[in-house]
């Protein structure tokens, strides 16, 4: 879990540095983040809280510490962060042998981004599949949601 998170904040920490036109080494940001175990109805659902700051910190010559405020993101970047998040989360899921790529779906993989496509049917959000033994060391792919 503690690196999903470290995913996350790293994909939204870069864009709010690249939108100020600084590098890592120059600004900081910060989050505070509340991990949820569980949904309303006391089911399993783990899932991130966080609150980002609205900006990064740049430190002056003079040792001061300046904040530079960025704008909400667009429909379009939100969109974008989010599919990053999805897909660099899906990768490390996949390294550590807890997804496989779901082959029948691998069309929604593309490069391309498209709000569109993000939000049509449930089904279009299918991409990888649990990987669950077998007692004969076999797996079995069940279908899971982003």
């Amino acid at each position: 879990m503690g690196r999903v998170l470290g995913i996350v904040y790293r994909v939204i920490a870069t864009q709010l540095v690249k939108k100020t036109g600084h590098t890592h080494d120059a600004a900081k940001t910060g989050a505070v983040t509340l991990i949820q175990r569980f949904g309303s109805a006391l089911n399993l659902n783990i899932h991130f809280h966080m609150l980002f700051l609205d900006g990064v910190y740049v430190e002056r010559p003079n040792g001061t510490a300046r904040f530079h405020w960025v704008k909400a993101p667009t429909s379009r970047e939100f969109t974008q962060l989010a599919y990053t998040i999805a897909q660099r989360v899906g990768r490390f899921l996949e390294r550590q042998g807890l997804l496989e790529q779901d082959a029948e779906n691998s069309y929604l993989a593309g490069d391309v981004v498209s709000e569109k496509r993000l939000s049509f049917t449930p089904n279009g959000s299918i991409r990888y599949q649990l990987k669950t033994p077998y007692r004969d060391g076999t797996t079995h792919g069940k279908k899971s949601r982003q």
